[in-house]
């Protein structure tokens, strides 16, 4: 459909459904899917955001029952208050005007960067813990997933952005590399996992308050998956002594809540290995966007997230293929 006939039905949804002529309707920025998003606000003032998720491309199923398991579960997150599934329409609660990554950019807010990040971690803590009860309702991020994503590193990045043949790869044994992060993965306690916890799917309302969005992926997956996300974030890098801090902060209270029972030193390790497997799948997602989709602007985040690959292989020897192969000539 003509993107333009499509807004208009669009809007003609939104001014029918909230029963009102009198409405202004605004682009917000889109994501990395092929989902658009507007805000809205009726007569009264009252703010909305409209999402267009194209039913043929997007699984807005799966977006509406991972929405009501989190509203059960008491995480403050997207809610649906109306929808037309044939047309992938969909009226959502207005989470505010920035996000996570806005306010780590804002100069001026810098000093509530720890206020901000305690809740982040607070709201994490909480899908862990009142995720228990509806694990058994969600996909698995079993060994085939993990894989296809680290594959997406090779096939996107490697061989379509810089134009390594499979042969050249070949001869890094990555693939052993990949087996040991993916075995390491699935020998962690398992979760819900929102699987995209980071600083642009962290909003933030003119109060201050923080909400979860793009949360439709979520499984049943690693212990530091979400965490690995927050802290060694694609869009914002962190100091090496705020992530610390905050990896003994969350240590210390998944022990006390009885979610993990082994060493602080496993549980770094996990998270390290984690991180990897996380960064190689994101570097081949930007690559896919810029060569599929035509969103190139992705790519400016390769070389921060290239940096955490290049950082924690050097830590462990198991890693040392990958660790040759960040390194090697090829990426220079």
């Amino acid at each position: 459909m003509n993107p333009e006939k499509r807004y208009q039905l669009l809007k003609r949804w939104a001014i029918e459904t909230l029963d009102s002529s009198q409405i202004e309707i605004n682009p917000i920025n889109s994501d990395a899917s092929f989902r658009n998003y507007y805000r809205v606000s009726d007569h009264s003032g009252t703010t909305y955001v409209i999402m267009d998720s194209p039913p043929d491309k997007e699984n807005n199923e799966q977006f509406i029952f991972i929405s009501e398991l989190l509203t059960k579960m008491e995480i403050p997150s997207t809610v649906v208050y109306a929808k037309d599934l044939s047309m992938g329409f969909f009226i959502l609660s207005d989470l505010g005007p920035a996000t996570l990554l806005d306010r780590n950019m804002d100069t001026r807010i810098k000093t509530k960067r720890e206020k901000l990040y305690t809740e982040a971690i607070n709201i994490l803590l909480l899908i862990q813990k009142n995720g228990n009860n509806f694990v058994d309702q969600l996909p698995v991020y079993d060994l085939e997933l993990l894989e296809t994503e680290m594959n997406l590193f090779l096939d996107w990045y490697c061989i379509k952005e810089l134009g390594i043949s499979a042969a050249q790869l070949n001869e890094f044994n990555l693939g052993k590399c990949f087996k040991y992060l993916s075995e390491s993965a699935l020998k962690q306690v398992q979760v819900f996992a929102h699987r995209d916890y980071h600083s642009r799917n962290i909003m933030i309302s003119k109060r201050g308050e923080l909400g979860i969005i793009d949360f439709q992926d979520a499984v049943l997956g690693p212990i530091t998956y979400d965490l690995v996300s927050l802290l060694r974030d694609c869009y914002i890098e962190l100091s090496e002594n705020e992530i610390r801090h905050w990896l003994e902060v969350v240590y210390q209270r998944l022990i006390n809540e009885n979610l993990l029972h082994i060493s602080y030193e496993k549980f770094e390790v996990d998270f390290d290995l984690m991180g990897c497997q996380r960064h190689l799948k994101a570097i081949g997602i930007f690559s896919r966007l810029k060569h599929r989709d035509g969103k190139p602007n992705y790519m400016k985040d390769v070389p921060r997230t290239l940096g955490y690959l290049k950082k924690i292989s050097k830590k462990y020897d198991v890693l040392e293929p990958l660790h040759n192969f960040v390194n090697s000539t090829h990426l220079q």
